[in-house]
């Protein structure tokens, strides 16, 4: 019986071909080798080896077709799993998908119960877009892997399929390949519903999605999947969700399902609830760090700044008992809020000595707490202190020094402004930020109005769809007296991004243009979501309109 070469005896026999064609050992040197040293029980015979070997070198010399053919040819023939994956590989590396495909499909049928080979079938299938194809080869991917990784395969399912174009064409494999797992009450069944929710989700059919999270719970009801799922389709609004989440939350032992379910919370702007259930959680697990960071930090943004400081703290005390990379990030967070309270109460010289405490063991942590101390000076408007510390610690560092410009702008110093943005955009002349800085500063004052648009245009170029920019351009147009080129460009910047400070321009040239109506419309929608932003006060207060 004939056994295929492992790896390991392969690549040694290429080397040895390759050192005997270099050495050309004469015949008579052959002749003497003992009958010991010959290979037993292989299926390579001399010529299949001298077709490994022309292979390779054909690949070696940029001729990778001639050497997939040849190496392919070569698995065919021995039938050796090695070189089948080796066919495969140049396939992939020469980006030829068919062949790869042909390789794979020729290693799954000479290896039916090779589930690497299967596995890179169903892989090529899907890269390639053959959908409808990759279902055997699911199936089998499903039923080749061991008990104790099926749940793990099933899970991956939805990544497997991320790519692929038709969503419900893929939906459908799926839930044919997924059938005889769906009716499992067990975990097995709950991670089912949940890959086939998933893949429903992906090809937005939400009531299907919610079906199966409601499937999922029933097959085991302390599974996290058909939850997890159910709070993904909260996040997207879907207000039949969440009786499901809640439900899974009850039957959940830990706290890290009640955490994910304030993540959602959180991203739906819901913080009374979202502070709520943390103090469940805390109340539930008082040695649960991050709970506390998260609670402080909603505090602290609710106005509650004593709560916050206690939760803060609380948070501090068992961080530092444990420290972790991941904790000494929530560290720095905790230090930076406890100093925003301080500098609410008037302290602002303790505010600043505690994030001084920040520890900073390399040139990224010291920038960061740079950043953290001038960002709490900006928020109380102390102008000047920001700009020396700046000016103490920017050095080359264009991002700070861009910051510099723009407190420079904040002291009226827009000589100095100006020169420290052009020595950003010597630095860096991609930096488009500084080119729009300028740009709209000039604007601002109406001056040098044709080389504020130049900057600014050439700041679109290369940020072409940044809406600031676009109002930016806008705002020079306007004060170029181009009221009609200025409204186009400010409605665009205003869709892309509905931000109070584009609100105020766009409501500036509609008011200009005597359109009240539509001007008064914008400002108020931008007073709904900012209403403290400064360019629409100074705007509102100028032109004293009828709110």
């Amino acid at each position: 019986m004939k056994f295929p070469l492992s790896a390991a005896r392969l690549w040694a026999l290429r080397l040895a071909l390759i050192t005997a064609a270099s050495c050309s050992l004469p015949a008579s040197a052959n002749a003497q080798a003992s009958e010991t040293d010959k290979v037993e029980n292989s299926a390579m015979s001399g010529e299949l080896l001298y077709e490994i070997l022309l292979g390779e070198m054909n690949l070696r010399q940029g001729e990778p077709a001639a050497g997939f053919s040849l190496l392919l040819d070569a698995a065919k023939k021995s039938n050796d799993v090695v070189l089948y994956d080796r066919a495969v590989e140049i396939a992939l590396q020469a980006r030829s998908g068919d062949g790869a495909l042909m390789a794979a499909r020729a290693w799954s049928q000479a290896w039916p119960q090779d589930r690497k080979a299967n596995s890179q079938m169903l892989q090529i299938l899907l890269a390639l877009n053959h959908v409808t194809e990759s279902l055997e080869a699911l199936k089998k991917e499903l039923t080749l892997a061991p008990e104790a990784e099926r749940d793990t395969s099933i899970n991956l399912i939805p990544r497997h399929y991320a790519r692929v174009s038709d969503k419900k064409r893929a939906t459908a494999v799926v839930q044919q390949a997924l059938e005889p797992y769906l009716t499992k009450n067990n975990t097995t069944g709950a991670i089912a519903w949940t890959s086939l929710g998933r893949m429903r989700l992906a090809s937005d059919d939400v009531a299907g999605a919610l079906e199966a999270s409601k499937k999922g719970q029933t097959a085991d009801n302390k599974a996290q999947g058909p939850v997890l799922l159910a709070m993904e389709l909260m996040g997207r609004k879907v207000t039949e969700s969440e009786p499901l989440v809640q439900q899974g939350l009850r039957k959940q032992d830990g706290t890290e399902m009640a955490m994910s379910y304030v993540r959602v919370l959180i991203e739906l702007e819901r913080y009374k609830e979202a502070t709520e259930q943390l103090q469940a959680i805390t109340r539930k697990d008082p040695k649960l760090a991050d709970a506390w960071l998260v609670l402080g930090s909603l505090q602290f943004e609710q106005g509650q700044d004593k709560e916050a400081e206690a939760s803060l703290a609380r948070y501090v005390s068992l961080a530092t008992q444990a420290p972790t990379d991941t904790s000494t990030r929530g560290l720095n967070q905790a230090q930076t809020r406890r100093a925003a309270l301080l500098a609410r109460q008037g302290k602002m010289g303790q505010a600043r000595e505690l994030i001084h405490q920040i520890p900073a063991n390399n040139a990224d942590e010291q920038r960061s707490r740079v950043l953290a101390e001038v960002q709490l000076l900006r928020e109380h408007r102390q102008w000047q202190p920001a700009f020396d510390l700046l000016a103490a610690n920017s050095g080359d560092d264009i991002d700070l020094v861009y910051e510099q410009a723009m407190l420079a702008e904040k002291l009226n110093q827009l000589d100095e402004m100006e020169k420290l943005l052009r020595k950003v955009i010597a630095q860096n002349p991609s930096y488009y930020n500084a080119y729009n800085a300028l740009g709209f500063s000039l604007a601002e004052r109406s001056v040098r109005l044709p080389e504020a648009k130049q900057l600014i245009v050439k700041a679109l170029t290369f940020a072409p769809n940044d809406p600031f920019i676009t109002d930016s351009l806008g705002w020079v147009e306007f004060r170029m007296g181009n009221l009609g080129s200025a409204l186009s460009y400010l409605q665009k910047a205003y869709k892309d991004r509905a931000d109070a400070e584009i609100a105020a321009h766009l409501g500036e040239v509609l008011w200009k243009m005597k359109r009240p109506d539509e001007a008064i419309k914008v400002w108020r929608e931008a007073l709904d979501t900012a209403p403290n932003n400064e360019t629409l006060q100074e705007t509102l207060q100028r032109l004293k309109p009828a709110l």
